[in-house]
C-alpha cells in the first residue's frame, strides 16, 4: 500500500514539476513577446515623430519665407516685381514638391500662375479656401485642403493640396492671397520613403475627415471614409474601431489591433500633424507575427532546449527510482528469505524441542516410578530404625537425593508442557509479593534490597496464576545468583498498549510490563542469545539450564513476550509483556 502511494506521488510530483515548467515557460515568453512589441512600437512611435517634424517644419518654412519674402516694402506698387520674385522663389525650392504657386485676389480668381498646370478641382478649393479667410473665427496663419487625386475618376493619379496665405496689400483696398500646389506623393518620397522601415512596416495616412490618404499596400481603398463604409471596406475589415480612437486623439500614441479572418493582429504607433486647418494622423504598421518571428524561433529553440533537459532529468530521476525499486525489492527478498531461514530453524527447533519433550515426558515418568518405590522404602526402613539409628544418615541421604530426582523430573514435566494450563483472573501485584515471600530467606542471607516501583491496587489479569508464580521465581532466582552481598533488584510494573499485527489488520492491546533490574555481575553479550535455551546454563554446579527456557515457555502460552539485556559488572534486566486478557490454548 505505502508503495503504491509513492507511485502516486511521484507520479503527481512529475505532473507538477511539468505544469510548473509551462506555465514558467509561457510566463517568460509573454513577458519577452510584451516587452518585444513594446520596443517595436516606441520605435515605431519614434519614426513617425520623425517624419510628422519633418512635414510640419517644412511647410512651416515655407510659409515663413513666403510671408517674409512678401512683407518687402518695395512690392507694394509693382505687381510685376513681385511675380518675378515668386517665380524665384519656387526655382529656388523642390519643385517636384512645389508644383505650381498661384496668385489670387479676394475674389479667388487667379492673377498669376507659375508652375504645372493646375488640376480641375484647384480653383473650387481656392475660392473655398480664400472665402475662409473672410471667415473671422478662422485663425489659422493658412489655410489647407484636402489631398485630392489629379483626375477625380483615378485614385492612382498624382495627388496634391493647396496651402492658401494671405500677402500685404500690394496696389489700393486690394487683398492678395498666394496659393502653394503641394505635390503629397512627393513630399511622401522626400520624408516617409528614405525612413529605415523594415520589409515587414509599412506607412498608412488618415486624415481628419477619415480619409485613407495614403497607404503602400492598398491603394484601391485610398479616399475611402471610415465614416461612409461599404462593402468594399467591409471586405477587408471588420470593423474601425482603432481608426476612429486614433481620430478622436490629440497625442501621440501606440497599440493594437486586428483587422479580421485569419489574419495576425497588428502593432502600430502615430503621431497627429496639423496642416493649417487639415489634420493629418500618420500611422506606423506591423504584423505582430513578422516582429516576433525571430523570438519565436529563439524561444522554440530554447523550449526544445528545456524539453530535452526535462525529459533527461525525468529520465535520470526514473532510472534512479527503478533502480532503487530493484535495490529495495531485493532487499525484501533477502529479509523474507532470511525470515524464511529463520522460521525454518524455528520450525527445526519446535520439532527438536518437541522430541526432547516427548523423550524427557518419557524419561520423566520412568524415573518418578522408581524413585517413588525408592523414597517409599526409604521412608519404611527409617520408621523400622527409629529406636536404633544405625542407618538413619544414610537413609536421610537416599531420601534426600530421590526428592531432588523428583523436582528434577518436575522441571522436565513442565518444560515439556505437560502441565495443564489453568488461566484465571490473577492480581499481579499479589503474585509477585507471594514469590517475593517465598525466597524471603534467601534475601535476607544476601542482603539484597528490594524496590518496587508497582501501581498501589496492581493490576489484574487473566493467566495461569502458578505457572507466572514460576516465572517470577525464576528471574528472583537468577537475580540473586548474579548478586553478591548488599546488592539489589528493581521491580516495575505499569500498563501499556501494544500494537499487534494480525493477518488482514492491525489492532491495539491493552498489556502489562514488567521489568526486573539487578546490579549483579551481568551477562556476557555472547551468552544474552542462549540463555533461553534448554540445558543452557552459566551456572558451573546448580545449573539445570531449564529455568529460563520454562519461563519463556510460560511467557508465551500467556501470548506475551520476554527480553533481556545485560552489560558486564552493571547489571540485568528482564522485561516481560503480557496481555491483561488471553484466550485459552
Amino acid at each position: 500500500m505505502i508503495k503504491k502511494n509513492y507511485k502516486y506521488l511521484f507520479l503527481i510530483a512529475l505532473i507538477l514539476i511539468t505544469a510548473l515548467f509551462l506555465f514558467l515557460i509561457n510566463n517568460i515568453y509573454s513577458l519577452i513577446l510584451e516587452d518585444t512589441k513594446k520596443s517595436h512600437q516606441m520605435q515605431q512611435l519614434e519614426m513617425t515623430k520623425v517624419v510628422s517634424e519633418g512635414i510640419s517644419f517644412f511647410l512651416d518654412h515655407l510659409v515663413k519665407d513666403m510671408d517674409f519674402l512678401t512683407s518687402n516694402p518695395k512690392l507694394e506698387n509693382d505687381n510685376i516685381e513681385l511675380k518675378e520674385l515668386i517665380d524665384n522663389f519656387r526655382i529656388s525650392y523642390d519643385q517636384k514638391i512645389i508644383s505650381a504657386v498661384i496668385i489670387a485676389d479676394s475674389t479667388s480668381k487667379a492673377i498669376y500662375n507659375t508652375g504645372k498646370k493646375p488640376p480641375d478641382w484647384v480653383p473650387g478649393k481656392l475660392k473655398e479656401l480664400v472665402n475662409g479667410f473672410k471667415n473671422k473665427s478662422v485663425v489659422n496663419k493658412f489655410l489647407s485642403s484636402e489631398v485630392l487625386p489629379e483626375k477625380s475618376d483615378d485614385t492612382k493619379s498624382e495627388k496634391s493640396f493647396l496651402i492658401v496665405l494671405p500677402i500685404k496689400k500690394i496696389s489700393g483696398e486690394k487683398k492678395i492671397f498666394i496659393a502653394y500646389l503641394v505635390n503629397f506623393d512627393s513630399l511622401i518620397k522626400h520624408f516617409i520613403l528614405p525612413l529605415k522601415l523594415s520589409s515587414n512596416d509599412f506607412v498608412w495616412i488618415l486624415d481628419g475627415n477619415g480619409r485613407l490618404i495614403y497607404h503602400p499596400k492598398h491603394e484601391e481603398m485610398l479616399f475611402n471614409s471610415i465614416f461612409e463604409i461599404n462593402s468594399e471596406c467591409k471586405s477587408c475589415h471588420t470593423s474601425f474601431d482603432t481608426q476612429l480612437k486614433i481620430l478622436k486623439s490629440t497625442e501621440p500614441a501606440y497599440g493594437e489591433y486586428w483587422v479580421q479572418g485569419d489574419e495576425p493582429s497588428k502593432i502600430f504607433a502615430y503621431v497627429p500633424i496639423n496642416i493649417g486647418n487639415q489634420k493629418w494622423y500618420i500611422v506606423i504598421s506591423t504584423l505582430l507575427t513578422d516582429v516576433t518571428a525571430k523570438i519565436r524561433d529563439k524561444f522554440q529553440s530554447f523550449f526544445i532546449l528545456g524539453i530535452i533537459i526535462l525529459v533527461t532529468m525525468f529520465s535520470f530521476v526514473f532510472i534512479i527510482y527503478f533502480l532503487n525499486l530493484k535495490r529495495i525489492k531485493s532487499e525484501e527478498a533477502r529479509k523474507n528469505l532470511e525470515k524464511i531461514q529463520e522460521y525454518q530453524e524455528q520450525l527445526n527447533h519446535s520439532a527438536r524441542l518437541a522430541s526432547i519433550g516427548e523423550l524427557v515426558d518419557s524419561v520423566a515418568h520412568e524415573i518418578n516410578t522408581p524413585m517413588g518405590i525408592i523414597s517409599a522404602h526409604a521412608d519404611s526402613i527409617l520408621l523400622q530404625e527409629e529406636r536404633t539409628n544405625i542407618h538413619k544418615e544414610e537413609l536421610e541421604i537416599i531420601k534426600k537425593q530421590t526428592k531432588r530426582v523428583s523436582e528434577y523430573t518436575k522441571s522436565l514435566l513442565n518444560f515439556s508442557k505437560r502441565m495443564a494450563f489453568n488461566p484465571e483472573k490473577v492480581n499481579v501485584k499479589d503474585l509477585i509479593n507471594e514469590s517475593l515471600y517465598l525466597l524471603q530467606p534467601r534475601f535476607r542471607e544476601k542482603n539484597i534490597q528490594i524496590i518496587k516501583e508497582i501501581p498501589a491496587d496492581g493490576i489484574i489479569i487473566i493467566g495461569d496464576k502458578r505457572q507466572l508464580e514460576q516465572v517470577f521465581i525464576n528471574i528472583f532466582n537468577n537475580a540473586m545468583d548474579s548478586l553478591h552481598t548488599d546488592g539489589k533488584i528493581i521491580i516495575q510494573m505499569k500498563e501499556i498498549n501494544v500494537l499487534t499485527s494480525k493477518i488482514s489488520h492491525d489492532e491495539i492491546a491493552e498489556c502489562i510490563s514488567i521489568s526486573i533490574t539487578d546490579n549483579g555481575v551481568g551477562i556476557n553479550e555472547a551468552n544474552l542469545s542462549k540463555i533461553f535455551d534448554p540445558f543452557y546454563s552459566t551456572k558451573e554446579k546448580n545449573g539445570t539450564g531449564l529455568g529460563l527456557s520454562i519461563t519463556k515457555s510460560i511467557i508465551q502460552r500467556h501470548k506475551g513476550n520476554i527480553e533481556v539485556k545485560s552489560e558486564i559488572d552493571k547489571g540485568t534486566t528482564f522485561t516481560i509483556v503480557i496481555p491483561k486478557n488471553i484466550t485459552r490454548d
